[in-house]
């Protein structure tokens, strides 16, 4: 039986916020960040939780994160370029979406771009800001962690990383329609956990050296790679985020200064205003029709009911009763890192164990 921690999650984002302001980040930015990481654990998505943080601390002390980096706008004009500075990239991230947002309202179509970036964060949370605002949104990272992880498919050696996609669509009753993946067939962290924990993977996810597919997770260690999901065309949505995210937006050529990890890295945000073709309302309400329509199929064998996307996301933030739920192993991780970082005394307390 796997071993989990419960906290509240107001202890949460102050546990977190703590732990990013020892590190060097603003308090305000701390804040933010800390908020982002605990909504996504609350959302289901633990591995862009809380759980980063032993990571971040990590990228600071190799020097592949200015910690105390503000973001700022490098140009402005119909295609603004917001640059993170090395730093966290949260709040860049934030602010791009605003920026392509507010390009939407006035003109029907934003574009932004973010440059010199981390990590960012889920990216669902700046798609469903955008729909917050009446605006349909897509982000495309390329170029991401500057690893080259996943093989082109029929190829036998990595070439692309993770290559992560997000879009979104408001709705009428404010819930918008989100999807957020990567391109890859298996998360990263995943493949990782089963290597550690000397688990074969649950699908044929990787390839070896020959290129030929495996569920073998200690692979990336022995010059195999990750596959893109759904052969050829996962490989062909891959390469269109690498062309959006990376080479439209010229991420490289803002990688003076920037370490291994990130340096080709960029996220390009594009937005639509929901009444670009029709009233707002009509429009929102036919998308809440289409979700609904979405719900009323009959369900297949084994499946409880048909969701639409963005629905497991507020599933997961009902039944979390604002309570964060993380694995002993990652709750271990954070507090050995809170005490490096000084702050061992903001450990919150009592807490659950499952």
């Amino acid at each position: 039986m796997t071993t989990s921690v419960e906290l509240d999650s107001v202890d949460a984002v102050d546990l977190a916020a703590a732990f990013m302001a020892a590190l060097g980040t603003p308090g305000d930015m701390a804040h933010e960040i800390a908020e982002h990481l605990v909504d996504a654990d609350l959302v289901g998505h633990g591995s862009h939780g809380i759980s980063r943080l032993p990571s971040y601390a990590k990228y600071v002390d190799d020097k592949q994160v200015v910690a105390d980096a503000r973001p700022r706008v490098l140009s402005g004009g119909t295609s603004p370029i917001v640059s993170a500075e090395w730093g966290f990239s949260h709040v860049a991230a934030r602010m791009t979406t605003d920026l392509a947002c507010e390009q939407a309202k006035t003109s029907g179509l934003g574009l932004a771009g973010l440059v010199r970036s981390t990590h960012v964060g889920r990216l669902g949370a700046y798609i469903e800001r955008a729909a917050a605002e009446d605006c349909i949104a897509m982000a495309f990272v390329g170029g991401m962690g500057g690893s080259r992880l996943v093989a082109p498919f029929g190829g036998r050696s990595g070439l692309l990383s993770t290559n992560p996609i997000a879009a979104g669509f408001p709705t009428a009753s404010g819930k918008p329609m989100v999807i957020d993946f990567s391109t890859a067939a298996a998360p990263i962290g995943k493949i990782m956990v089963a290597a550690m924990e000397g688990r074969r993977m649950p699908t044929e996810s990787l390839v070896d050296a020959e290129g030929r597919p495996s569920d073998d997770p200690t692979l990336l260690d022995r010059g195999g790679s990750m596959r893109t999901f759904g052969d050829h065309k996962g490989f062909g949505l891959a390469v269109l985020v690498e062309l959006l995210g990376r080479v439209l937006l010229g991420s490289e050529r803002f990688a003076d200064g920037g370490g291994p990890t990130f340096e080709r890295q960029g996220l390009l945000i594009l937005t639509v205003a929901a009444d670009s073709f029709g009233g707002l309302s009509d429009v929102l309400a036919e998308a809440e029709r289409l979700r609904n329509e979405i719900h009323a199929v009959t369900p297949a064998e084994g499946f409880e009911s048909v969701l639409a996307p963005g629905d497991p996301e507020r599933r997961a933030r009902e039944r979390s009763g604002g309570r964060v739920t993380i694995s002993e192993g990652a709750w271990n991780a954070i507090r050995d890192a809170a005490t490096r970082v000084g702050i061992a005394e903001r450990i919150p307390g009592p807490v659950s164990v499952n």
